[in-house]
């Protein structure tokens, strides 16, 4: 009985994987090549292979990808969707320890919740999808092979599995600096940690340091990168006239207090709520008789994630915007550092168990170094959070799996209800895909009408959901303008209007 329950989980899983890459391909056939996706479809684009992006980047392997993908539109949907139905289904696949239907679901909602500017410029966009989802996404395979370390019994791996790590070190190293950074600690991490816990080194382990060394290293030797470092990079700048002179601390805050925060908890308010639940449910249930946590530790966590929590879904609403003048940033930011702080004692102090302890205290360290380069390098943006924002969202199902062990019969309960927010989910996105997709293809059709009957002056209407992609419209002055041109043939001193989707 045992087994075919266990093969009936098994066909549920896949079926789980199969419904992901069937949603995510209808998504990416309706996305539209945007912003830099024209760039690279140009000679542009090419010229930068033939240079093997010689002072561009060291983003070799997502940089190849977006030139091959921008080209070939089949070979595009079904890439990214399988890149998106991956990232969903391991990061359920991971927190998923008892069974639980619950996992990869609640990974899909908060995925497809995350703040729309941040999936604007990662999920909805190719040329940012490329440098931010696969890179984290193989991140976590790796996380998931090695996901065994935790275990009180020595973990056991296949005889050849060192061999299927090294492709992958690889190649998680080749697409964003930032994550190739942490991937490269994580390999070291992972080493340290099972040799502390079961005292061995294991070849797979190693594998992988080696191979992510190796391609971080050339990564990193790429010129682009010393131009940076002497200031002669025109984009990105160790520093600009405001964060000139400052110390470490007082330039980690300034970025922190400016648009950083923002991304992680203002503007993402579903999933910090459900971390700050989860983590007054782990709070309240822990039991003990130290006075010094009971009428201590507990109340004062208790008010700042309460308050935090209260403060996204009402106080900050109800207040008018800059309530406190130039301190209102101050304020914010202030408050929810505290929040996070609160969340790392939480898990600290109250979770018990110290597989998940560990796990969840990886994670949050995780989201705060993903951040923390571009206190040093700037611009930074909404598609930089991607990584930690994926990682929180790690956080938030470490944690309720945590708080229902033991609980099958509530997670069944959840799941139901979960199901449904999911199927609405898809829903709502499949008709703004949809719409956003027909009236792409229909604005491009016009667009080569227009063209071949040599009208000067061309309308283009305006997606009808605009805000879910990156720079979707090559407006006037924007230097994109001059590589959709390029892109789609259109003549040089042609006027392109763009005009709203309505009119």
């Amino acid at each position: 009985m045992d087994e075919i329950i266990g093969e009936i989980k098994k066909g549920m899983s896949s079926l789980y994987l199969i419904v992901l890459y069937l949603f995510f391909l209808f998504v990416y056939y309706n996305t539209p090549l945007t912003g830099d996706d024209w760039t690279w479809g140009t000679e542009i684009g090419l010229n930068r292979f033939e240079r093997m992006f010689y002072d561009y980047n060291g983003r070799y392997l997502s940089n190849m990808i977006e030139l091959l993908v921008v080209r070939v539109d089949l070979l595009r949907y079904l890439i990214l969707a399988l890149f998106s139905a991956l990232l969903v289904y391991i990061m359920g696949k991971l927190t998923n320890y008892n069974n639980n239907p619950i996992a990869i679901t609640l990974a899909f909602i908060l995925v497809m919740a995350m703040p729309i500017r941040v999936f604007s410029q990662t999920m909805a966009w190719s040329a940012g999808f490329l440098n931010y989802v696969p890179s984290v996404m193989l991140l976590l395979v790796y996380l998931y092979i090695i996901r065994n370390i935790y275990r009180e019994e020595p973990p056991e791996y296949h005889k050849y599995a060192w061999l299927y790590v090294i492709p992958l070190g690889l190649a998680t190293q080749l697409i964003v600096e930032h994550v190739t950074l942490f991937a490269a600690v994580t390999s070291a991490w992972v080493i340290a940690y099972t040799y502390w816990k079961h005292k061995k080194f294991y070849a797979v382990h190693i594998a992988y340091l080696v191979s992510a060394t190796i391609g971080a290293a050339v990564m990193f030797t790429n010129t682009a990168y010393l131009k940076v470092l002497s200031g002669e990079d025109s984009y990105r700048t160790m520093e600009n006239d405001i964060t000139a002179g400052m110390g470490i601390f007082e330039r980690t805050y300034y970025i922190f207090s400016g648009n950083m925060y923002q991304f992680l908890f203002t503007q993402n308010v579903l999933l910090n709520v459900i971390l700050g639940i989860l983590a007054l449910v782990i709070i309240m249930r822990f039991k003990t008789a130290a006075k010094w946590i009971a009428f201590g530790v507990k109340p004062v966590l208790v008010s700042i994630i309460t308050f935090s929590m209260l403060f996204l879904l009402a106080f900050r609403d109800i207040l008018r915007p800059n309530f406190l003048g130039e301190l209102t940033n101050d304020f914010e930011a202030i408050l929810y550092a505290l929040f996070f702080g609160s969340i790392v004692i939480s898990v600290i102090v109250f979770v018990s168990d110290k597989m998940y302890k560990t796990r969840i205290l990886y994670y949050l360290f995780g989201v705060a170094f993903m951040v923390a380069p571009f206190v040093f390098i700037t611009p930074f943006g909404p598609r930089g959070v991607l990584a930690s924002y994926i990682f929180m969202v790690l956080v938030a199902l470490e944690m309720l799996a945590f708080s229902l062990k033991g609980k099958e019969a509530i997670s069944m309960k959840v799941a139901k209800p979960l199901m449904a927010v999911a199927l609405s989910t898809v829903l709502i996105y499949a008709y703004i895909f949809g719409m956003n997709g027909a009236a792409s293809r229909d604005r491009l059709e016009h667009l080569e009408q227009e063209v071949n009957a040599g009208a000067q002056v061309i309308e283009m209407k305006e997606l009808p959901f605009s805000q879910f992609h990156w720079m979707p419209s090559p407006k006037p002055d924007m230097y994109h303008t001059k590589t959709f041109k390029m892109f789609y043939d259109v003549p040089e001193d042609t006027e392109l209007k763009i005009v709203p989707y309505r009119e």
